[in-house]
């Protein structure tokens, strides 16, 4: 492994910047090529390349948090490069080291001592008169909602060209099964295990009580119409971009043709890790 990406999030401020500088030293030091976006690098005072050379990577570190590495989808996703999460932030539910057992991780990875865990990707494309207009790619979630103050929407969600649900709410989400603990886990959908070939589809806060999310296979075309023109209606990726939809817009979602890979070192049961990041972390202490 002789060339390796590093992208950090500068929003955790001096901390991500420490922990940058001294991976850098660790990895040159070592005789890797790192590999720093141009408008990363501008805050260690490096020189950057830009997203087409990051293809020479083997290997892509995010250091961060989840939204960190969620935000590395678009770039890493299509290449088909590993991605080593190293966690800043607090949940970690995506990342595999700390920095207190950072080191020692980076040497198993560098010596080839890790495994690659496959995780579904979604596509979707905004399709407005018959042409795409936009298309994203995401680990988590697409979602079709409501901005914060616009009326709740309209919406017709068909599966394989078969519709399955209209209904009034505040949107809907279309997620994977790493989605799946995530914001549709949220909005009450079900846990499902990475290993599962499936896709949720959550309602967000509809008008009908007995609208419940629905479970189908990863090769279903999901198609989401807009009923009604309502001003703020955005898709979103991961969290990452909204894309502002027009009356009779149409959103096609479906699985992407390639998987996105975590570096994996530990051995990890998929339900303790819910039971120790979600269920036991959860709640936060109230004060005084």
């Amino acid at each position: 492994m002789k060339c390796i990406a590093l992208i950090f999030n500068p929003s955790f401020g001096e901390k991500a910047l420490k922990v940058a500088r001294e991976l850098l030293a660790y990895l040159e030091a070592r005789g890797k090529e790192v590999l720093l976006l141009a408008d990363q690098a501008c805050f260690l005072g490096r020189s950057g390349v830009g997203q087409p050379e990051i293809k020479k990577a083997e290997l892509l570190l995010s250091l961060g948090g989840d939204g960190t590495l969620l935000s590395t989808v678009s770039l890493a996703g299509p290449l088909g490069l590993p991605v080593l999460g190293i966690n800043l932030g607090r949940l970690g539910f995506l990342t595999e080291l700390d920095v207190a057992n950072m080191y020692a991780g980076l040497e198993a990875v560098l010596a080839g001592k890790f495994a690659v865990e496959e995780r579904a990707l979604l596509e979707g494309r905004v399709i407005r008169e018959g042409k795409v207009v936009k298309q994203v790619l995401c680990l988590n979630e697409c979602v079709v909602g409501r901005g914060a103050l616009s009326r709740p929407c309209r919406l017709e969600v068909r599966v394989d060209g078969q519709c399955a649900f209209r209904f009034t709410g505040d949107g809907i989400i279309i997620a994977t099964p790493t989605g799946s603990t995530a914001y549709s886990f949220s909005a009450g959908g079900p846990i499902i295990d990475p290993q599962v070939a499936a896709l949720v589809l959550t309602p967000i806060c509809p008008h009908a009580f007995v609208l419940r999310p629905f479970v189908v296979p990863d090769s279903s075309l999901i198609e989401v119409l807009l009923l009604t023109s309502v001003t703020g209606m955005c898709l979103t990726a991961d969290g990452h971009e909204g894309i502002p939809l027009l009356a009779e817009d149409r959103v096609v979602v479906k699985r992407y043709a390639r998987s996105f890979k975590l570096v994996r070192l530990f051995h990890r049961s998929f339900y303790c890790l819910v039971r120790d990041k979600l269920i036991s972390q959860g709640l936060e202490e109230c004060l005084p």
